[in-house]
């Protein structure tokens, strides 16, 4: 249901609340009477009304409940946002430690190639000096290098010049094995680069594309937390709406009590209404106390609410009895409060019963103490069957242990 506007909205405000005289405290009214039938004409006009107002709050409970799963919701993408944002952190570190990585491949494999450059190199000198050695060979002959050994001068001579050849055709075997070594050693090492920067290169297209995977859903749960975050704007929007409303409400009940007391004071003075009851209450059913009067957080509204009377957990069906002697003001549907009995007690003492799930007594009707007005329920705002026991004295609601025996 929407929210009525200009005077239409107030002076509806102002109807429903007169439904507060019965709640805040009853007017002890004789049975009879004209002013006692103008009273039960607005109690059927602002039962009729209290339905849309019942509407009206279990909208803000819906939405309430839509805040805080839209809410939870918000937190849980803003959370995987983080963690995808972390995770992309954590692969932007990733690619470029793979980057400078690839980057020292790459040099070692300069490197690599010029070692090979000289070491290619060498091995031409070597061979081209062992060349000219084996062409002067064959231009000599091998007469020439006998004739080189025999014609020493001495045998030590001899000796000498043949671990001078043998060391020069050693040499050269020594030297070109170890450039061909090298030369393979050194390809070997190009070969092992090549294959570290190939890995690397695959681990950073494979990281490239995971990334892009995680840019996308960074992407996606940031229009999920804005989408999210505007469904949250516009559902507290209107719970504060509502919460005005309700504001308003309260404020004018407030008023509604102050005239209350101002008229509970005329009847006196004019002799109008029963008897105070000056007598104990009696328990309207024996049951285990739920929630007990005072400051409570409400289980279903979800904050810190005031409890004006005391609960007591009963089975649906169980007969609810009047506390004291006097005379039903009120039975019929109250908006929160459900199925509903209010019972004057007389001099501006009065009580209520809530939540019922049926009602056995009428406004109008003299009831004795302990004589059953309605059956215990759930209707209205409530949590379970049980019954919501009121006392009021002067319109203002006061703590039933006080009352009762």
């Amino acid at each position: 249901m929407g929210f009525l506007s200009g005077s239409t909205w107030r002076s509806r405000l102002l109807a429903l609340f007169l439904l507060g005289i019965f709640i805040c405290g009853a007017i002890s009214l004789p049975v009879g009477g004209e002013q006692s039938a103008g009273l039960t004409a607005k109690r059927d006009q602002l039962q009729e009304l209290s339905g849309q107002v019942d509407e009206t709050k279990q909208q803000l409970l819906t939405i309430k409940r839509k805040e805080k799963g839209v809410l939870s919701e918000l937190e849980n993408a803003e959370m995987r946002l983080e963690k995808t944002k972390s995770r992309l952190n954590s692969l932007e570190k990733q690619v470029k430690d793979i980057e400078k990585r690839i980057v020292e491949a790459e040099k070692d494999l300069v490197i690599s190639e010029k070692e090979l450059v000289l070491a290619e190199g060498r091995l031409e000198e070597r061979l081209s000096i062992l060349k000219n050695r084996l062409r002067a060979m064959y231009m000599w002959g091998p007469g020439d290098y006998l004739e080189a050994l025999f014609t020493a001068s001495s045998f030590s001579d001899f000796i000498g010049r043949y671990d001078y050849l043998r060391m020069i055709v050693e040499n050269d075997a020594e030297c070109l094995n170890e450039i061909e070594l090298e030369i393979q050693g050194l390809a070997d090492q190009m070969e092992e680069v090549e294959k570290k920067k190939a890995a690397l290169e695959n681990q950073r297209a494979k990281l490239a594309s995971t990334k892009v995977d995680f840019k996308e859903q960074e992407v996606r749960l940031g229009l999920e937390a804005k989408e999210r975050e505007t469904q949250l704007a516009k559902l507290q929007k209107e719970r504060e709406r509502y919460e005005k409303a309700l504001d308003e409400l309260e404020e004018i009940s407030r008023d509604l009590e102050r005239a209350i007391r101002e008229q509970q004071a005329r009847d006196i003075r004019e002799g109008k209404g029963i008897p105070r009851w000056t007598g104990k209450f009696i328990m309207p059913v024996q049951g285990r106390i739920t929630s007990e009067f005072g400051n409570r957080y409400h289980p279903i509204l979800k904050e810190n609410r005031f409890h004006g009377g005391i609960d007591i957990g009963v089975p649906t069906g169980t007969s609810v009895r009047a506390a004291a002697d006097g005379v039903v003001i009120h039975s019929g549907w109250i908006t929160g409060y459900g199925y509903t009995v209010i019972i004057d007690h007389g001099g501006g003492l009065s009580t209520l019963y809530a939540h019922n799930s049926s009602l056995v007594v009428k406004a109008g009707k003299a009831v004795l103490q302990g004589g059953v007005v309605s059956k215990a329920g759930s209707t209205g705002v409530s949590t379970g069957p049980h019954v919501h026991f009121e006392v009021r004295d002067q319109g203002a609601r006061v703590n039933p242990w006080q009352w009762l025996k």
